[in-house]
């Protein structure tokens, strides 16, 4: 199975267009250190010819322009794209599947609640029914036209997405974690870049795979409010923090295989290389994902 890491960052990225921050400003001017990064999402091939892709964050069509392993044949629409995965009913994770509204042979997939809370309740999405699919939880799909590589999905922990907070309040049921098994090798990749909590059945699910992808928001609960009093803690906004008694680097540094944080926000210490956080992480064993990061696993 190959793995590219398309984006490693939260939504709206690092730097933030707003964002004028030490951390944003190190990033604009190309350190080396502390470098850009695109908002979280995955691209996994059984051959390394045809792509899925899990998430699909604003910026996704540009994401896929910057590689020539996505673009279409000569004279043709035809995209080298099977699936398309969403984890969790969040625009800043979703709003990019609208793009493919004009590209049929790209089919949806998601939770049952995912599907049904988005075309429910936002219209915008509408357009994509046809192609869209939910499975219920722990349901085998195939991700590619062979099948080598199946997913199944399975649900975490978290509160609603803010869109969909006042008119499908238990939408965040719907929020999952994706598990995708290479049926050649037997080889196991999840992605949880959304983890509110690690519950007995999300730490199973984690301690099963040979690569995890795991939520890497915030390094500390609160670091966010002391650069901006006033916003929500990490845990307020369904992220456990890496560091801390309930923190995820404790648990992940105990299981087999390769874990990687993903979806960092610019708080974050971690995204600096030289930082004392990300010794720390290191030194338990676990990586810090990149932009356009390429694994086989």
């Amino acid at each position: 199975m190959r793995v590219l890491v398309l984006g490693s960052g939260i939504a709206s990225g690092l730097p933030g267009w707003n964002d004028g921050s030490a951390a944003a400003l190190r990033a604009r001017t190309g350190d080396p250190d502390l470098p850009r990064r695109r908002a979280s999402a995955l691209a996994v091939s059984a051959d390394g010819v045809r792509y899925s892709l899990v998430e699909a964050p604003f910026d996704l069509t540009a994401m896929l322009t910057r590689s020539p392993r996505f673009a279409p044949a000569a004279g043709t629409r035809a995209v080298p794209l099977d699936t398309l995965v969403l984890t969790t009913g969040d625009l800043d994770a979703c709003a990019g599947a609208l793009a493919l509204r004009g590209s049929l042979s790209v089919r949806i997939a998601s939770s049952i609640g995912v599907r049904t809370a988005l075309l429910d309740h936002d219209a915008s999405f509408r357009a994509l029914e046809p192609i869209w699919t939910g499975f219920p939880w722990d349901r085998p799909f195939p991700l590619d036209r062979e099948e080598r590589l199946e997913g199944r999905l399975f649900p975490l922990p978290g509160p609603p997405p803010d869109h969909l907070r006042e008119v499908a309040p238990t939408s965040g049921r719907a929020r999952c974690g994706l598990r995708i098994t290479d049926q050649d090798t037997g080889a196991r990749l999840v992605w949880a870049p959304r983890i509110a909590r690690l519950d007995s059945a999300t730490l199973a699910e984690l301690g099963s795979a040979d690569l995890r992808l795991v939520d890497g928001t915030c390094y500390a609960d609160a670091e966010a409010v002391q650069i901006r009093p006033g916003v929500r803690r990490a845990t307020e906004l369904g992220h456990v923090p890496i560091d801390g008694r309930e923190g995820s680097l404790a648990w992940l540094a105990g299981l087999q295989g390769r874990s990687l944080y993903v979806h960092l926000s610019a708080t974050n210490p971690a995204c600096d290389a030289t930082s004392a956080e990300r010794a720390r992480i290191e030194q338990a064993g676990i990586g810090v994902a990149s932009d356009d990061l390429e694994i086989e696993t």
